[in-house]
Parts: structure tokens; sequence; C-alpha cells
């Protein structure tokens, strides 16, 4: 009966290690070869959408885009939603769930927060919500940035007008040499 016991105990021990181990999820300052994916904070990063389109499908699907990006220190990658205001920033955003892949690496986006502001296009403010990822040290050479959205609920007055349903993004860029 002692050694049943013991068998037990040294089982739900090997269970709750196990459980408790590294996560296979890309963390912020962890690399991918010799890239780093860094939280973004203030610095001097240039956007990648600057050189790749951001527009997710109109309707539920997956949306495919080539682009070149210049060599720069930093590439800020982060992607979100916007809104009339505040409150349907809030609203909007906690309509949905993400995941985003690099180079197929499966990204812990939640360790990299967000970043709210505001900005005005063509006379109109708007609030904006966006992952605050970025990508230092990145190789020459291709790579894939690919955002999952999960949108869980229509919201009446979304600015995209997005149904429930999953919507890709998924952007093919070649990073060129300094």
């Amino acid at each position: 009966m002692k050694s049943l016991s013991r068998f037990v105990a040294i089982l739900l021990t090997a269970i709750v290690l196990v459980s408790c181990g590294p996560s296979d999820k890309i963390w912020p300052s962890d690399k991918i070869g010799p890239m780093r994916v860094n939280r973004y904070g203030h610095s001097n990063s240039q956007p990648i959408w600057d050189y790749c389109s951001d527009r997710m499908t109109e309707s539920p699907g997956v949306q495919r885009t080539d682009c070149t990006v210049p060599w720069v220190d930093e590439l800020f990658i982060g992607y979100g939603i916007r809104g009339v205001d505040q409150a349907q920033r809030d609203v909007l955003w906690n309509a949905r769930t993400w995941e985003l892949y690099i180079d197929g690496y499966t990204v812990d986006l939640p360790a990299f927060n967000v970043a709210d502001f505001d900005s005005e296009q063509d006379g109109t403010r708007n609030e904006y919500r966006v992952w605050r990822i970025r990508l230092r040290k990145i190789p020459v050479g291709e790579h894939t940035l690919h955002y999952v959205m999960h949108v869980n609920q229509a919201i009446e007055n979304d600015p995209e007008s997005q149904s429930p349903g999953t919507y890709e993004l998924v952007v093919n860029f070649t990073f060129e040499a300094k």
C-alpha cells in the first residue's frame, strides 16, 4: 500500500511539473533565429504597415499580401482595431480574440500588452488599440506574419462592418539588406 501511495504522489508531482513547464509560445525578448521579438515601447520602430497592406477581408476569410520592407533597425508589427470613441473601441476589442504567428512560431500576444491611442485621419478622430510588438535584428530574406482575428459577436456601427467569424491577414514580406 505504501508503494502505491508513493507511486501516486510521484505521478501527481510529475504531472504538475510538466503542466507548469515552459511555454512553446514566443514571449517578449524571445528570439526566432537571430531575430528578437520585443514589446514595443517608445522607440523609432518603423511600422510594417507603411510598406504592407493591413486590410482584412470584408467578410470572414483570408487576405494575403506580399510586400518588401527596406532595412530598418526595428519593425513595429502591432495590429488591432479602431473605434469612433473609447467606449466603442473597448466593445470592439472585447468582441474579438487574436492569434499571431511569426515565421510559423506562435506568439503569446497578451504577454506583449496593448497600446491605446487616438489619431485623426481625413478630419475624423478615431480611437485605436494595437498589440505592442516589434521585431529587431531581422535577417534579410523572406518572413511571414499571420494574424488571426476571431470576431465573436457583431457590434453595432462597427467601422469595419465585420460580421462574426474568423479573419486572417497573411503578410509575406521580404526584408531587404542594409
